[in-house]
């Protein structure tokens, strides 16, 4: 990296490429937007591009992890105010993270071509740090429903991973040709929400 750049100027411009490709990325698309229209808007050469990012789906990680903190604040705002229908309020909460999958610019395009994209071109540890760092938020969630009494106590590895499934089916959409997404989606929600709150509190 060139030496004219101080820590602080590096710092300047990893937040200027994430900005303007956020814009991009969110206009265009993970797929049609390119490294040359990215480094055009954030006023830097190919070549720097390539000091900071491996490829363009490592800074669309990066743009993920810049919005994810929305993402958690939206998905968590009502997460432990909880109605009398325990049942019902942990529907909502799955049905609230879905929405904003579906609906939040970045989310909302990634499907399962983008996925296996993202998979292909990240670091595997990034990955790990990533999945880690989810699991652990929403651990946080379940556990303080079982402490409650509210949600049967379950191995909270294999709960993440329901979790995981789910976001899979998010995420796939698109594959489900000839069948009912929004029905597939509920059917999911209310077996996860049935096996899973304590009867007393449905």
């Amino acid at each position: 990296m060139p030496k004219a750049w101080s820590k602080q100027e590096k710092e300047i411009i990893r937040k200027n490429l994430i900005n303007k490709s956020m814009k991009l990325f969110e206009k265009y698309g993970l797929q049609k937007t390119t490294v040359d229209e990215i480094v055009r808007a954030a006023g830097i050469s190919k070549g720097s591009f390539y000091l900071f990012y491996g490829s363009k789906e490592e800074l669309y990680f990066d743009v993920l992890e810049t919005v994810e903190g929305e993402f958690r604040e939206k998905m968590f705002e009502n997460a432990f105010k909880t109605e009398k229908n325990k049942r019902k309020s942990f529907k909502a909460f799955l049905n609230q993270m879905i929405e904003l999958l579906i609906t939040m610019p970045l989310y909302r395009e990634i499907n399962s071509t983008n996925y296996e994209l993202l998979l292909q071109k990240l670091p595997e540890e990034t990955l790990k740090k990533h999945i880690e760092s989810d699991q652990e938020d929403i651990s946080k969630y379940f556990r303080y429903w079982m402490e409650q009494g509210w949600m049967r106590k379950v191995d909270m590895e294999a709960l993440n991973g329901l979790l995981l499934s789910l976001i899979y089916l998010v995420i796939h959409r698109d594959d489900f040709e000839g069948t009912n997404f929004e029905a597939t989606k509920e059917l999911w929600i209310d077996a996860l929400a049935s096996y899973l709150i304590t009867k007393e509190n449905k």
